[in-house]
Parts: structure tokens; sequence; C-alpha cells
């Protein structure tokens, strides 16, 4: 099993500062593919995109697998090619990690597996991994990067009053 990252989630975890902590939380190895490499780092670069830099650097520094996948028998299906692999590799015994709404229903329509970002941390709260207090700021983080809505957090607030 392995965790697969879309270029949004590798944005996201970027962007908020939270790609170390997810590092530290997960426990199967993680992988993005090369059309999530390109989308993210060489397109960030050249529309001046400072969290591009970044991104390579987190990446190199955890040492991700970049994995080249051929999309053009399913890109049809999908959004981009960054889905569209995250969604092949997630048929190899993978989990497609993605914020993106659109592309987590229909890689659950497809009968693959697939989590959203969020619900990531929730359930590391869940398993005591992370406390309450920490998941409050994480959805703090996620929320002003518009990595998660409104109606996900309250959503998560009511599950966490519950576990109280």
């Amino acid at each position: 099993m392995r965790w697969i990252l879309d270029s949004c989630t590798l944005i996201y975890l970027v962007k908020a500062k939270l790609f170390k902590r997810f590092n530290e939380l997960i426990e199967f190895k993680m992988v993005i593919d090369t059309s999530v490499f390109e989308e993210v780092v060489i397109n960030g670069k050249k529309e001046g995109y400072k969290d591009a830099c970044e991104a390579e650097n987190i990446l190199k520094e955890f040492k991700i697998p970049i994995i080249p996948i051929d999309v053009s028998n399913d890109i049809e299906l999908f959004r981009d090619a960054g889905e569209t692999s995250c969604y092949i590799l997630a048929k190899e015994q993978g989990i497609c990690l993605t914020s993106d709404d659109r592309a987590y229903k229909k890689i659950r329509e497809l009968e693959q597996n697939t989590v959203r970002l969020d619900t990531f941390f929730f359930q590391k709260c869940k398993e005591k991994n992370i406390t309450p207090d920490e998941f409050i700021k994480i959805l703090e983080k996620l929320e002003s990067i518009n990595a998660t809505k409104p109606k996900s957090i309250l959503f998560f607030m009511k599950k966490l009053n519950k576990m109280r």
C-alpha cells in the first residue's frame, strides 16, 4: 500500500506547512507521478509560484519517488493528468489523497481508495496520533488556503465534540 498525492494535495501540504507532519503520520510510502511533479514544480516555477521551489526542495528532502505513469487510457475520465495518475496508482494498491471534490467522487465511483486531506488528519485524531487541538489548528491552516470548506469544518467539529 502507498499514499498517492495529486497536485492539489501536494500544493496544499506545502502551502499550509503540513508536509513534514503528514509524512510523520503516514504508515505507508508516499509517491507522486511525473505529471504531478510537472504541474506543481515545473509549471509552478514557470508561473513564478514561490511554493513551487519549496515543493521541489521538500520532494528532494523527503526522497519522494516520482513515478512515470501513462495516463492516456484514462485521461478522459478526469480533469487533468495529475488526477488521472492518482487514480491509476490507486488501482495499483494505493490510496489517492485529494482535496478536489470532483476527483474524489469520480475515484470513489470507480471503486478505488481515496481520502480527502482534512479527513486524513481527522482519522489521525481519532486514532490519537494527533490531539484534537492539533487537528483544529490543522483545519485552520487548511481553511486559510482554501483546502477545506466551512461545511467540512463544522462536520469535523461536531465529530470532535462527540469524541470528547
